[in-house]
């Protein structure tokens, strides 16, 4: 009895081992990361485009920050002699402000 029971188990998950490889489909592969190649080209483009803006955003602002600079600079040239701190320089300017 204990044999047939085996017999009958082995038998079963065979034949349902056999039906289940039957029934798989053959995997086909798409491209990239299972990406197809036009929607891979998509992501491409949009990606360069983001890099080109930021590239351009950064240009932008290290051209801002050299403006900055030079006008710190220019404003830096009104310094009186005798001070030792910027602040004290406008303190010195604005009457009543220094007291």
């Amino acid at each position: 009895m204990r044999t047939a029971k085996s017999v009958l188990f082995i038998a079963t998950f065979l034949v349902g081992f056999a039906f289940g490889g039957f029934s798989l489909y053959v995997a086909q592969a798409e491209g990239l990361f299972g990406l197809t190649p036009s929607a891979l080209t998509g992501s491409l483009s949009k990606i360069g485009t983001a890099l080109v803006e930021m590239q351009k955003n950064v240009d932008a602002l290290q051209h801002n920050m050299a403006t900055v600079k030079n006008e710190k600079d220019h404003l830096g040239s009104f310094i009186p002699e005798g001070t030792s701190k910027e602040g004290e320089a406008i303190k010195k300017m604005i009457p009543g402000l220094g007291k």
